[in-house]
């Protein structure tokens, strides 16, 4: 993320969550005040486009909501996802009843609810007779258009607590957005291109049990009754029952309520201005709005424009207003992928694009919350070496927001004596460190603000690159390759050989299984997993267990050895029987004890390597070594 302005002093303290889309790999995102990408979730929860992350409490916890579908023009089909801060998706929530799926639009804990219910939308296409209003443009047959739905829904059962519905409060002829007339329109001629006529966007309740909800295409904001839904006062669009004094607005999203008494309503919303084809205002806003209910009038207050040098930004889609706890707001500038935050008094303190215009990347909204993500996964790990003298580093952790600072060690075998090289602070996603000496076996532990090991990568081989390959690197690493020029293309038919020194034994490198664990008698592999709802044994239990374990074994290696006696002497026929019994029991008992939870645990603490890996694993370690491991990590993964 490239800043234009950028005041750390100023910035509130936070994450910024978002979900980029178009022309990028879509899903939620987490980056920092400085914008380092802290988590990469594209493709965490499927192959689907997602929007409008955010912080929510379930369960008395923090977690993170948003939306995950696939993606339509103007609107999307899916369900909303809960992850916990082991970026795990703990639930998902579909709507409810027979309708269509979730929409995008929102997706959010319901205030006031305890984290019980959300509030989602539901576009649902639905026949309707277009030829009653001339304006329609719709002549001979039957019409089509999408119903604005919202639903409040318990989260645990499906429940549907409370279902709003447009068609039953607000005439499609009050529309600012006629068939055919946008891109995101639909013309209403058949199911596959319904006229969007209403397109609610947003939704928040207050105490006392009452929906705020804005629509787009009809340019207007409303408070609905909880108890049957009726319209108690609209801002904005035809119809409207309270009049603003010095500002329009049109085409808006993300309204909020701020506070609310008897006689005076404050709330936030992002004004567009603009659909793209159709415009009230020269630029986009954030806009903070008081309704006198008494007068009924609103003005508007407070004022955001984006920090451009042309005096402001036009977003003919989408876009967020997020207040913050020091007065301030946040931005998302929709259709530009933006993102900006602004101080009470209107300054700009931090404006950030994620893309340039001309790419097409959208962000539907954009939010800032303070978040504690621990992942489960481990620090991704890639070590490098040129001429096998200096070496590199580079470590990431996806997701995690208390690591400090990173130790790496490093040894001359996998299984070896690792020895502390350095400790780097972290720097961004990806941390680099150098060190002087290159070893074939390295691993990066990583560190809280107080120092403590949070957790351990994988032990990884060190990279060296062939003769032939190692003329396009440096110290950091290697060029990438390059297609042959057609003027030198190689026929396939043409014999070829390469002597062994321009062979680099590590060539498939990145297809082996290279990855070992980290000795276990390394406190970095005790992961403090009582922060994260997890459970370990103390090394009381452990060591326990390892004797049980042992004390099996001598017994299986006793029977061996009393049979071997008898039979020497001649006793064995004589025996039998009794041999026959020890060896069944014992049998019994070292299998079960192998079969144990605690067994398989103990044992499966060790290293296996397979027979052919042996070879050069104390000795020479420039031949094909591989390590048996479940996890294998790049430069570049996480």
């Amino acid at each position: 993320m490239d800043f234009t302005i950028l005041r750390p002093e100023l910035v509130t303290p936070g994450y910024l969550f978002l979900a980029p889309y178009r022309n990028v790999d879509p899903g939620p995102y987490i980056y920092d005040n400085w914008g380092n990408l802290v988590w990469s979730g594209a493709g965490e929860s499927g192959p689907k486009t997602s929007h409008a992350p955010r912080v929510c409490t379930y369960r008395g916890k923090d977690h993170i909501c948003f939306f995950e579908g696939e993606q339509h023009q103007g609107f999307a089909r899916g369900h909303g996802v809960i992850m916990d801060q082991n970026y795990r998706v703990v639930r998902t929530v579909d709507s409810s009843g027979a309708g269509a799926s979730g929409d995008m639009h929102e997706f959010k804990m319901t205030p006031f609810s305890n984290g019980t219910t959300v509030l989602m939308t539901v576009y649902q296409p639905r026949q309707y007779d277009l030829t009653v209003n001339p304006r329609f443009n719709v002549e001979r047959g039957m019409g089509w258009v999408v119903e604005g739905v919202f639903q409040e829904v318990e989260i645990e059962t499906g429940r549907l607590v409370f279902e709003w519905r447009s068609l039953d409060h607000v005439d499609p002829g009050l529309s600012w957005t006629m068939p055919g007339t946008t891109d995101t329109s639909g013309d209403g001629l058949d199911e596959e291109t319904p006229w969007d006529y209403f397109h609610v966007n947003s939704i928040d309740k207050n105490i006392e049990g009452d929906y705020l909800i804005s629509a787009r295409h009809v340019s207007a904001i409303y408070k609905l009754s909880g108890e049957d839904g009726h319209i108690m006062w609209q801002m904005g669009g035809n119809a409207a029952t309270i009049h603003t004094t010095n500002f329009v607005f049109s085409y808006q999203h993300h309204a909020r309520w701020i506070s609310e008494n008897a006689t005076h309503t404050t709330l936030s919303f992002y004004d567009n201005g603009s659909n793209s084809y159709n415009q009230t205002n020269i630029f986009s806003h954030g806009w903070i709005v008081s309704i006198d209910h008494v007068t009924a009038t609103a003005t508007m207050i407070q004022e955001w424009g984006a920090p451009e040098p042309e005096g402001g930004l036009l977003s003919g889609s989408q876009g967020s207003m997020q207040m913050l706890p020091n007065g301030g707001c946040h931005i998302g500038w929709g259709e530009h992928a933006y993102l900006s935050e602004h101080t009470a008094d209107g300054s700009a303190v931090m404006y950030g694009k994620l893309a340039d215009r001309a790419s097409n990347v959208m962000i539907y909204r954009s939010n800032k919350y303070n978040w504690t993500g621990t992942p489960e996964t481990k620090p991704a790990l890639w070590t490098y070496s040129k001429a096998g003298s200096r070496m590199a580093f580079f470590v990431s952790w996806n997701g995690a927001t208390e690591v400090q600072s990173w130790n790496f060690y490093t040894a001359d075998n996998a299984s070896g004596n690792y020895s502390l090289v350095g400790n780097a602070r972290k720097a961004g996603f990806e941390t680099e460190f150098h060190a002087p000496a290159m070893k074939q076996w390295a691993y990066a532990e990583a560190l809280d603000a107080d120092g403590r090991p949070l957790s351990a990568s994988v032990v990884a081989r060190t990279f060296e690159p062939s003769a032939s390959l190692a003329q396009y690197c440096n110290d950091r690493g290697c060029d990438h390759s390059q297609q042959t020029d057609d003027d030198n293309l190689v026929p396939y038919e043409t014999d070829f050989s390469v002597a062994d020194r321009y062979l680099s034994p590590q060539r498939g490198f990145n297809t082996q299984s290279y990855y070992a664990e980290v000795p276990s008698n390394h406190t970095a592999t005790t992961f403090n997993k009582a922060e994260t709802g997890s459970t370990k044994k103390s090394s009381a239990t452990l060591t326990r267990e390892a004797v049980l374990v042992a004390i099996g074994a001598l017994i299986g290696f006793g029977t061996m050895t009393l049979g071997i006696l008898i039979h020497s002497q001649g006793l064995f026929q004589r025996l039998e029987p009794l041999a026959d019994s020890i060896s069944r029991r014992t049998g019994r008992w070292t299998d079960s004890v192998s079969r144990s939870a605690f067994g398989s645990r103990v044992l499966g603490r060790y290293t296996r390597v397979r027979e052919k890996e042996v070879e050069g694993l104390e000795g020479d370690l420039g031949g094909s070594l591989s390590l048996a491991s479940s996890a294998g990590v790049g430069r570049g993964q996480a």
